[in-house]
């Protein structure tokens, strides 16, 4: 007898059914406003990098309104069918996953990156550069440097892992929340953070190149999660988290 699988819902998904579910409990309207990010979390028993994937999923399902420096409200009432959305996967997975794989690629790209290969990876900063200067989006250069630096690895595996992990950054959660959080004002950080890869991979340090990738990688978690503050920028650059709690 042949049985159908279905695969595991994500975290942020079960969590999104969980918020839809809290809304039919207490009938709430359109209009009404959700409780907060931390309120959510200390009620459903986890992260609020969880909750707030599970907002976006549910904003792009139609059933949320995230408002910038307000809140989330009520869009429509919610089904009782279970929601299930796979809007791609979880940010914060995601980040963690390259957490784990990057650094120590960056740490064997400092000792075998060919000439030609470090010439390529400052390419794209240059690049880079020119596109923050001009006002306009690096994130394609950005993936540029991340698979550059997985290619002077010289390992082709490690290569391809790093661009089908990129794939998952182009995702509709990952693109909602990375314009929620403001990642997109935030690329003179990220021209350092490329900048001390780069003179670590150079120096044929893979020691420091691999703290300075997960530095890197770090601070983007931070951001996304509402807290940039946490990283090099000056406080006064710093974006307010977009779901505050209700006054």
């Amino acid at each position: 007898m042949s049985s159908t699988s279905h695969p595991t819902p994500r975290l942020y998904q079960r969590v999104a059914e969980q918020i839809s579910a809290y809304m039919r409990e207490h009938r709430l309207e359109p209009g009404q406003r959700l409780p907060s990010e931390k309120d959510l979390a200390r009620k459903l028993n986890v992260s609020r990098p969880t909750i707030r994937e599970a907002m976006i999923a549910l904003e792009i399902a139609g059933q949320l309104e995230i408002r910038v420096g307000s809140g989330a409200y009520i869009r429509q009432a919610p089904n009782q069918v279970p929601l299930l959305l796979d809007a791609g996967p979880g940010p914060f997975e995601l980040l963690r996953a390259r957490l784990l794989i990057e650094g120590e690629i960056a740490a064997d790209a400092a000792l075998n990156a060919s000439a030609e290969q470090l010439k390529q990876i400052e390419a794209t900063i240059q690049e880079m550069k020119a596109l923050d200067a001009a006002g306009q989006n690096a994130q394609i250069t950005d993936r540029h440097f991340h698979v550059a630096i997985a290619e002077a690895a010289r390992n082709n595996v490690l290569a391809s892992i790093v661009d089908s992990l990129w794939a998952g950054i182009f995702s509709p959660i990952f693109h909602s929340l990375s314009h929620l959080a403001g990642l997109q004002h935030h690329q003179q950080m990220t021209l350092r953070d490329h900048q001390a890869i780069f003179t670590a991979i150079k120096a044929r340090d893979p020691q420091a190149a691999r703290a300075a990738m997960r530095n890197h990688l770090r601070h983007v978690e931070d951001i996304l999660a509402g807290q940039p503050e946490k990283t090099a920028r000056p406080k006064k650059s710093a974006r307010k988290s977009a779901i505050r709690k209700p006054a």
